[in-house]
């Protein structure tokens, strides 16, 4: 039973955002507050002590000052971090002496004031309890702090008329309060759920989001060698054919065949033939240097690399370095007949597009110089026929 008449625990993100909350929701509260004060002592003014309503005023306008510059440096140096709960304290304190200072206006209450006086403060008191709610209860403990030192006050002023109007009166304003208390708890516990709710939701949108990142990994990387799949290597070489076509840049493209590989599988075995397949796409990506280059699988042993901005000597040379890199390696392979070591042919393609969406002119050139190399005897580099870029 008694649980249900205190908020709920809730988790340290949900708490960090409560908090942040209840600055926001203050920060125009302190200026009409501080209005609230003015107007309410100018009202007063004819029935009370000058000095004594004049030291109130004063003392109302520097409690208010103090919770704006609290939340003026809250904002400034937040980060959501542990000491997030020094900031609440504070807040709590220049609340309570708020409320405080409002409940001190009750000791100058009289049953001498005429009747319109005393709804006047009775008003802005009720007034006070209610705007209070909405910019206090997202951090329970706050509300309270700031009602009840203006009620206990008011409470003990009320009795002291030996009045039954006054003893009626403060008798409603204790089931207000109470009714108070139990909105406050209710909207606290549910925006504490919806709060919860709204991080599992971020969570999971953070999860599926990776898994959405993995999926589209996973959809355009090789999964052995680990560069990028035919699938990749088409998308790739649209969108760097359009934009070479817009800056009138040259556009190379190697096309790799690893020569007698299905001969080295039935010697060594595939397993032998993957670690092959990995040495050579390390070999690849060794030679893509820069962050534009793309080295692709797009077959068993078919590789491709697509140099942006490069000449055709430029990519000549990267060619001819990716063979000498592979001989290095010196990986048997009994079944070629052209080397007693792995080797590879590469057609060297390299064009300026002339139009757009036409990619294909370049794979094809590419395809062709390869399949000249091939038939020069294999390990080697040819380059297509083209004007010299």
């Amino acid at each position: 039973m008694i649980q249900h008449l205190l908020p709920q625990s809730v988790e340290p993100s949900v708490r960090a955002e409560q908090i942040r909350l209840l600055f926001v929701q203050n920060r125009s509260v302190q200026v009409l507050g501080i209005l609230t004060a003015i107007i309410t002592a100018i009202t007063l003014w004819k029935v009370t002590d000058h000095f004594l309503i004049t030291a109130w005023i004063i003392l109302m306008i520097t409690v208010y000052f103090m919770r704006l510059a609290t939340t003026i440096l809250f904002f400034r140096t937040h980060t959501n971090n542990p000491s997030t709960e020094i900031w609440v304290r504070r807040y709590i304190f220049w609340t309570f002496l708020a409320g405080a200072s409002w409940g001190s206006l009750s000791f100058l209450l009289s049953p001498e004031w005429p009747a319109a006086y005393q709804v006047v403060l009775f008003v802005v008191y009720t007034g006070l309890i209610a705007g209070a709610f909405n910019a206090n209860s997202s951090v329970f403990i706050a509300f309270p702090a700031f009602y009840l030192p203006i009620v206990v006050p008011l409470m003990i002023a009320m009795l002291r008329m030996k009045d039954e109007a006054f003893y009626a009166l403060a008798l409603l304003f204790v089931i207000y309060i109470a009714l108070m208390y139990f909105s406050s708890l209710k909207f606290y516990n549910q925006l504490a759920y919806t709060l919860k709710l709204r991080f599992e939701n971020e969570s999971m949108t953070q999860e599926l989001s990776l898994y959405n990142e993995k999926l589209t990994h996973l959809a355009d990387i090789d999964g052995l060698t680990q560069l990028y799949n035919r699938r990749s290597l088409d998308r790739f070489m649209i969108a760097e054919w359009n934009r070479h076509y817009r800056n009138k840049q040259p556009l190379s493209l190697l096309f790799i065949d690893i020569d007698y590989f299905k001969q080295f599988n039935d010697v060594y075995g595939h397993e032998a033939g993957d670690k092959c397949l990995i040495h050579i796409a390390q070999i690849l990506q060794k030679n893509a240097k820069r962050s534009s280059d793309i080295a692709a699988r797009f077959g068993g042993e078919e590789f491709a690399i697509i140099l942006p901005e490069t000449s055709s000597t430029e990519a000549f040379k990267i060619a001819e370095k990716i063979v000498l890199c592979l001989e290095e390696l010196s990986i048997p392979h009994t079944g070629s007949s052209t080397s007693d070591n792995v080797t590879m042919s590469i057609g060297v393609s390299t064009l300026i597009p002339q139009q757009p969406d036409n990619s294909e002119l370049l794979l094809t050139s590419a395809d062709k110089a390869l399949y000249d190399a091939k038939g020069s005897g294999r390990n080697c580099v040819k380059q297509a026929l083209s004007p010299e870029l």
